[in-house]
């Protein structure tokens, strides 16, 4: 079997994993989503430093492209996102 991290030693990896499995499913569940919304927020700061000439909605178009790899559906949720108001249109120019 090879270790999900290199460095650790598989014994250590498995004493690691059946902790977190007997903690249950809503731990896992709770873990994961923690993680999803720390990722994406780094993901977030990340864009904004490569790119902060851009508004939020086309800085929500690159964080969308990257995550879900469609250019098309990414301009498409910017798209009603505005028509919803979800951008201040003041600083969406």
């Amino acid at each position: 079997m090879k270790p999900l991290f290199e460095g650790i030693p598989l014994e250590i990896e498995a004493i690691w994993l059946d902790a977190i499995r007997e903690k249950g499913p809503y731990f896992q569940l709770e873990r994961m989503l923690e993680l999803s919304a720390l990722s994406r927020q780094a993901t977030r700061e990340a864009i904004y430093r490569a790119h902060p000439e851009a508004t939020e909605a086309e800085r929500d178009e690159i964080l969308m492209r990257e995550l879900y790899g469609d250019p098309d559906m990414a301009r498409e949720v910017v798209r009603l996102r505005r028509e919803q108001g979800y951008y201040d249109p003041k600083l969406d120019l």
